[in-house]
């Protein structure tokens, strides 16, 4: 049997075959317009959903590569800051040794140099306080928006939190991208590192603190007294522990003998007179501020003989505390300068893991243009077929055969 088609049939026939022609066509067109092959997801639903997942990684990366970035500003920041500090240490190093000259200085002289001493304090103080480019105090550990230190009748005191900045710089990354002012500027080990040795303001002889030292056994907890006294004529000396009490039978002092106790070496020159004590101060850390402020005023410090060998005493232990402060300051440039290069290298890895990213998002959604000019060549044909298809259609009838 013959079905029968009517000509409306053929019409719509005709128009459905141009538009889904020209459906197709238009879709090649956006896609060549654009350059993405997945237009919507529903082009490539398992492509698609992989794209979204890969741009939200992406996106996280970058959000590491910006913090990365910030990180190495923070640090170089600091680093310019720790210089600067550093240089200023130097510098009262050298005053210091300038003023340990007693031979070659009058009062007048070491007053000079306890000014300078001054100013420089002022300039370390200035910059613990350093601000960053957004006014955020940078040695304030977490408390950015509070001075680091603050001074109050010649006392500094560090007003920051107890721990610097972290931030994530990669997936499980953290990096410290501060110092506090705490670790900086206070957080030498006084003395020798173990112990240090000051004279007591009310001696009347002329001893003077030199070389000290320790061994294995020193046992970093306990303080300790020498003390002179003069029995039958001889000069004598005696060590008291703070927790231990009495250590041994008082000795025959000799002028540049080290006294040895408890692990502990301290050798004393000059003549101490009877009466006279020096304090053995076990473990803590030393501010470089209370450093310089000690060394101004041990410089400041005349009269007599006495007064003469307690500034000695004095400015020798300031001189061991900046060398102490020195070495601080370098431990935490040498880290500084571990930190900047880790951050680095993760910027490098950063950029590797957006690359290879980049590159798996555009082969799943670019273009093949090739392809596509040749399906669009392809569609545009069959479009014209179409039409052309229907055109002929609209002319078939019956009545033209009548």
């Amino acid at each position: 049997m013959i079905d029968r088609v009517s000509s409306n049939q053929v019409y719509r026939t005709g128009i459905g075959s141009i538009l889904e022609a020209q459906s197709k066509l238009s879709r090649i067109q956006e896609q060549v317009a654009s350059g993405k092959r997945i237009q919507n997801p529903s082009d490539d639903p398992g492509a698609a959903a992989e794209i979204v997942r890969l741009r939200s990684e992406l996106n996280r990366v970058e959000t590491y590569q910006r913090t990365a970035d910030q990180a190495i500003s923070s640090l170089s920041f600091e680093e310019s800051a720790v210089a600067g500090a550093e240089s200023v240490l130097q510098r009262a190093r050298e005053l210091a040794v300038q003023g340990a000259n007693d031979g070659a200085l009058n009062a007048s002289d070491r007053e000079i140099i306890a000014a300078e001493i001054d100013g420089l304090r002022d300039s370390l103080l200035n910059i613990g306080n350093t601000r960053n480019a957004d006014g955020e105090y940078i040695f304030a550990g977490d408390k950015v928006n509070t001075a680091a230190f603050s001074e109050s009748n010649g006392a500094v005191t560090y007003e920051g939190s107890g721990g610097p900045r972290l931030v994530n710089i990669a997936s499980g990354i953290r990096l410290q991208t501060n110092d506090t002012g705490a670790t900086v500027f206070q957080g030498a080990a006084a003395g020798n590192g173990q112990f240090e040795v000051s004279a007591t303001g009310s001696n009347t002889g002329t001893g003077v603190v030199g070389a000290t030292g320790f061994d294995g056994t020193f046992p970093g907890t306990e303080n300790y007294t020498i003390t002179f006294s003069s029995v039958g004529g001889q000069l004598k000396y005696a060590i008291t522990g703070s927790t231990s009490g009495a250590i041994g039978a008082a000795q025959d002092y000799v002028s540049g003998e080290d006294i040895t106790f408890a692990g502990a070496t301290v050798k004393i020159e000059g003549a101490p007179e009877a009466g006279d004590t020096f304090a053995v101060t076990a473990g803590g850390t030393q501010s470089a501020f209370d450093t310089l402020t000690e060394l101004s005023a041990a410089l400041r410090t005349q009269g007599s003989a006495a007064k003469d060998a307690q500034r000695a005493t004095a400015v020798g232990q300031a001189l061991q505390n900046i060398d102490a402060s020195l070495g601080q300051i370098n431990k935490v440039r040498t880290d500084l300068g571990a930190r900047l290069n880790r951050v680095d290298e993760q910027i490098s890895l950063n950029a590797s893991f957006n690359f290879q990213i980049e590159s798996t998002i555009s082969k799943l959604e670019d273009l093949d243009f090739a392809t596509a000019v040749t399906e669009l060549n392809l569609q545009l044909v069959a479009l014209e077929a179409a039409q052309q298809t229907y055109i002929k259609t609209q002319g078939i009838s019956l009545f033209n055969y009548l």
